[in-house]
């Protein structure tokens, strides 16, 4: 088990336990992500962590039921090359908080596109469930302040993604 990981277990509110994984594959292998994961007491705690195994960590805390950790860890590995990293970044297209989406929006110039273009040819079913949470959200709570369901920050993040798959 990588050093990061573990360094977050005594943050891990095991009594939720974690409910729900999601499998994607990065460079041909397979990896679970977490769907959600819980943190008790301070969860600023592993944010602190500025070392070498901070990146996994920060994967991590982009799983925790806190939108406000999920937006400060994406800032976190925003910007990371590592394959690995991609998965965690993309799922957050498919998830409710608008701004942490719009800040994936706004990087999409800086984002490596080959690297994500990989990602997307070898997870065609992920993207296109992602595809349908974001229009759902996009249904249920932003139609109103996107009318146009094509300039909602989920849909355009993964539109990107799939026009550079493309």
């Amino acid at each position: 088990m990588h050093q990061g990981a573990r360094d977050l277990f005594p943050f891990l509110d095991t009594t939720l336990g974690v409910h729900q994984h999601l499998e994607v594959v990065v460079q041909g292998l397979e990896l679970r992500i977490p769907g959600r994961i819980y943190l008790r007491g301070s969860e600023a705690a592993p944010l602190r962590n500025s070392g070498p195994d901070s990146l996994v960590s920060q994967c991590l805390c982009t799983r925790s039921a806190n939108g406000y950790l999920r937006q400060h860890a994406l800032h976190r590995i925003l910007h990371s090359s590592e394959p690995w990293v991609i998965p965690f970044i993309v799922l957050l297209a498919g998830e409710y908080v608008v701004e942490i989406i719009e800040d994936m929006t706004a990087s999409l110039p800086s984002l490596h596109q080959e690297s994500y273009a990989n990602f997307v040819r070898q997870n065609r079913a992920l993207m296109h469930t992602l595809r349908a949470r974001a229009t759902s959200y996009w249904n249920c709570y932003y139609r109103a302040a996107f009318p146009d369901k094509r300039t909602y920050p989920g849909l355009v993040f993964l539109h990107r993604l799939e026009e550079w798959a493309s």
